[in-house]
């Protein structure tokens, strides 16, 4: 009889948790994610535009660059001679999440995703250190990855948890702001340069 009533209650619960419904709250995921971009070169050798899925002549740009810093990134057109559109990738927490590292400062200068515009973060030892900062972090996942490229990308703050957003090509000031599976300003391609 005991034994009859534990299949009961331990069936019970089993459909209890069967009907709980999906949690739908993640929602900085592209709808296709398939991968981590933990394949591409990473370090100071790295060189990559950082363009916009729906308008691929669209890069990051470095705004108000110094020796030391840059005021924030804005899309630009891509010039293949700009160091400024250029990016370093540094991979930190076995790729979970990963550093963008301007090549316009002459020092390491990461991407800061602590609310807003993305600004500056003085990373110096990015290269050579197991994290940074946790503002200059970004979850990245995208829908295809590769060794020199990878495509349909979403970056969420590490810090923030909100994701990298442009309103429009009139307002292409990069900033952080919710997370949306389906926006096509949130998607990025990573492309060798």
């Amino acid at each position: 009889m005991l034994g009859m009533f534990k299949t009961l209650v331990a069936a019970g619960l089993l459909s209890v948790v069967a009907a709980l419904p999906a949690d739908t709250s993640a929602k900085c995921v592209p709808t296709a994610d398939t991968c981590r971009p933990f394949g591409l070169v990473q370090g100071n050798s790295s060189s990559y535009f950082i363009q916009s899925t729906g308008s691929p002549n669209l890069v990051w740009q470095a705004e108000d660059v110094t020796p030391t810093s840059f005021g924030f990134i804005d899309l630009a057109p891509k010039a293949s001679a700009t160091n400024s559109q250029l990016w370093a990738i540094q991979g930190f927490n076995r790729h979970d999440s990963f550093s963008f590292v301007s090549k316009g400062p002459t020092s390491n200068v990461c991407a800061n995703g602590d609310g807003g515009p993305l600004d500056t973060n003085a990373c110096d030892t990015v290269f050579n250190t197991i994290a940074t900062d946790q503002d200059a972090q970004f979850f990245i996942t995208c829908q295809t990855c590769g060794s020199t490229s990878a495509t349909g990308c979403q970056f969420q703050s590490a810090g923030e948890g909100q994701c990298a957003s442009f309103l429009n090509k009139q307002q292409t000031t990069v900033k952080l702001d919710d997370c949306v599976n389906t926006a096509p300003h949130q998607l990025w391609d990573i492309v060798s340069a």
